[in-house]
């Protein structure tokens, strides 16, 4: 038995050592090679590169968004972030797994540091053979960039350039291509002057601080100011701002009291008694229209053609108003007045069940129950400079209240294809309308901060806008149909224009106040 397994073992022994004889004859040491045998007659093997490389610079601070193409072979890619001055120690890295339907790959990294940055993507296959990197360089935005008051600038500049002078009362024209009719050539009826004006306020409030836009759009203020009180007119004992510039001219309630919201954030930048002259002067022509029809509120038109209903739209701001000039007066008859108007527009106005405002009551106590947005952001502003002004808590309780059912009723979830995330958008087509509302939120946010994410769906609605084709790249107008960029335009409004810039504007502001995220 042993003879047997010897000589068994000797056939085996045979066999074999020809074979491993052959493994090591190209070693002149005797040893293995680490390279495998290649057939010289075989054609290489190689993974092809990813095709469509694009890498964007989000509008989050040191953050890239880099997407591209894979190869049919490749099963994963490799994106790699180095400083341009440093080396492969120093790089940010992140692997995409590739699926089984799409061959785009696409990822959102962090770099450490502001500078210029080499971004590659390298293929790999399942054999872990690599394709040559495909490179580019891009820089990420620095994290004191302020773009806000940049896009705000560059929008001022733009509607300044197509309606501002256009005509001898240096105002705006109601619309781009200019209107030339149908009433004073074509300049815009005094509901559009004044949001000219307002974003013209907001944009100089965001500029304060800042050099280079400070001077400019402080030196702005005669002409705006000059501008804006040509409409004032003189009628029934009282100057008020009328329709069109003429004596006898209609005269609304509500166009009044938004430039007198303008005039009282002037003063508060510039402390000049020229702008709380020209509010107080809003402030009693408004007093003419409060009287107790409806149980109480303002009028909606003076002249002509007085109106019986009471409006939310001229109630609310004139709460906001009084609450504005206590602030800056002391005079109690101010507060007295907020809280008389706001109390009436939560027993007539509300809804009780989301908390949201009504439009109108006629003398028969029927409401006309449409619900406009600026409705109840005015409502929401007083709120809030209420339980500033008296630290009664029940103010701020009513705000969350307003803000919660506002924002659930006027955004909605969106993938934004431009910030490559889902957001939550505006889908009011009402820019002039929005913006109004958004006072309402900025107030609440500064007073509770847990309330953020409302001003954020603001600041991320403008930003989609503003990179999107919602933005008209040759005139830097909006096309406020839909903030998403969906609809084209072929005319815009001074009225929803000077909303949009509001917008932006009141960003701007929180943007230098450090009070936005990056």
């Amino acid at each position: 038995m042993n003879a047997l397994r010897r000589n068994l073992f000797q056939m085996i022994l045979c066999c074999v050592a020809p074979f491993a004889l052959c493994a090591c004859s190209d070693s002149e040491d005797g040893l293995p090679k680490d390279e495998p045998i290649v057939d010289p007659d075989e054609p290489t093997v190689t993974v092809s590169p990813v095709t469509n490389l694009k890498v964007e610079r989000t509008l989050r601070a040191l953050e890239f968004f880099v997407s591209c193409t894979a190869p049919s072979e490749a099963i994963s890619v490799k994106i790699s972030c180095v400083p341009k001055d440093g080396d492969e120690s120093d790089a940010v890295t992140e692997r995409c797994v590739l699926g089984s339907e799409s061959r785009d790959v696409s990822a959102t990294i962090t770099v450490d540091a502001y500078g210029p940055y080499q971004i590659s993507a390298v293929a790999m296959d399942n054999y872990g053979r690599l394709s040559e990197p495909v490179t580019l360089e891009a820089t990420p935005l620095e994290k004191d960039e302020k773009l806000f008051l940049q896009w705000s600038d560059e929008m001022m500049t733009s509607m300044l350039n197509l309606y501002f002078g256009k005509s001898p009362r240096d105002c705006w024209n109601s619309s781009y291509p200019n209107a030339t009719g149908p009433y004073w050539d074509g300049d815009a009826v005094v509901w559009g002057q004044g949001a000219g004006l307002s974003a013209y306020v907001a944009l100089r409030g965001a500029s304060v601080g800042v050099e280079g836009y400070e001077e400019k759009y402080a030196e702005m203020t005669d002409r705006m100011f000059n501008s804006i009180n040509r409409f004032i007119t003189t009628d029934n004992g009282l100057s008020a701002y009328a329709v069109y510039p003429q004596n006898g001219n209609d005269r609304f309630y509500d166009d009044n009291v938004w430039i007198g919201l303008d005039m009282a954030e002037l003063y508060g930048q510039t402390k000049e008694r020229r702008f709380l002259d020209k509010a107080i002067m809003v402030w009693e022509y408004l007093m003419d229209g409060y009287d107790d029809t409806c149980g109480g509120g303002i009028h909606w038109k003076e002249m002509n053609g007085p109106s019986t209903t009471k409006h939310t739209c001229s109630t609310a701001p004139t709460a906001v108003l009084s609450c504005m000039l206590y602030r800056i007066t002391g005079e109690q008859v101010y507060l007295d007045t907020a809280i008389e108007l706001y109390n009436w527009l939560l027993k007539y106005m509300q809804d009780p069940v989301d908390h949201l405002f009504w439009d109108n009551i006629n003398p028969e106590m029927k409401v006309e129950k449409s619900k406009y947005s600026y409705n109840s952001g005015q409502p929401l502003l007083a709120a809030c400079l209420l339980r500033r002004l008296t630290g009664d808590e029940s103010y701020l309780d009513e705000a969350r209240e307003i803000a919660r059912s506002a924002y659930y009723k006027w955004f909605s979830s969106y993938d934004s294809d431009v910030l490559h995330r889902n957001i939550s958008i505006l889908n009011e087509t009402h820019a002039w309308f929005a913006s109004v509302m958004f006072r309402g939120f900025v107030e609440l946010y500064r007073l509770d901060e847990s309330t953020k994410l409302y001003v954020d769906a603001f600041a991320d609605t403008m930003r989609h806008a503003w990179l999107s084709s919602c933005r008209n790249k040759q005139t830097n107008l909006l096309n406020y149909s839909s903030f998403k960029g969906e609809k084209s335009q072929s005319s815009w409004e001074i009225l929803q224009e000077g909303g949009c810039l509001e917008m932006l504007a009141r960003l701007a502001r929180l943007e230098n106040e450090g009070l936005l995220s990056e």
